[in-house]
């Protein structure tokens, strides 16, 4: 009986080279099923709630202009992201329809839920302000730095907490549902990359082949 293959391909979220390179990766593991660490209830929410945020970050964003006054366009954009569909779920919903291959959300709903119920307070027009009024938002370029630490020289500075180790075991029992009824399949788990570390082992048994999305050296 074919054995199947798992791949976790660790990336970064709100990256901006993520798109490009997640895509790269699609092709060169050409998997036959993909999960996302993504929940139903982050994506619907998206949808039904992510135009309206845009337009009042525009309008804000409008209005500073106006009146002459800067704004820091890393900030922008990382608002912007915050509240669009995430990159990973666009590139590999492409990737799905062009191949025929099953795709997955599997993260948990009620952590998505706990998070975004306060999004109205994070987004009032006084915080859209302040962000925007930032000297420095790289977010992303820290999480670089701090991600680089760890695969290249094995320090570890980003925290693995509790949530991430629930959300690890829900995710990883129902990959290996899948994987229970699909011998000989190809599966790739996209998520972030600070699950790679799974101190708790939950994907062991799945004998992964961990991939950074900034790895330019790996070899399949």
């Amino acid at each position: 009986m074919p054995v199947s293959q798992f791949f976790m391909l660790g990336v970064i979220h709100r990256d901006k080279e993520g798109p490009a390179l997640l895509k790269v990766w699609l092709e060169r593991i050409r998997p036959d099923v993909i999960t996302l660490e993504l929940s139903h209830y982050g994506i619907q929410f998206r949808r039904e709630f992510g135009e309206e945020y845009k337009k009042r970050i525009g309008w804000i964003l409008m209005q500073r202009k106006e009146r002459g006054e800067p704004f820091n366009e890393e900030a922008l954009s990382l608002l912007l992201s915050y509240v669009s569909i995430p990159y990973e779920y666009e590139v590999a919903s492409a990737y799905a329809v062009e191949h025929s291959a099953p795709l997955y959300l599997i993260d948990m709903d009620f952590f998505s839920y706990m998070k975004l119920r306060s999004i109205e307070d994070l987004l009032s027009e006084k915080n859209i302000e302040t962000v925007l009024s930032l000297t420095d938002a790289s977010d992303s370029s820290q999480e670089m730095t701090t991600a680089r630490l760890f695969f290249e020289k094995g320090i570890k500075i980003a925290q693995y907490d509790r949530e991430m180790c629930i959300r690890d075991r829900y995710m990883s029992s129902k990959i290996q549902d899948f994987m229970k009824h699909s011998n000989g399949k190809r599966f790739l788990h996209v998520c972030g990359w600070q699950h790679l570390q799974d101190p708790s082992n939950f994907y062991f048994s799945l004998n992964p082949i961990k991939v950074f999305s900034h790895d330019k050296t790996f070899c399949l």
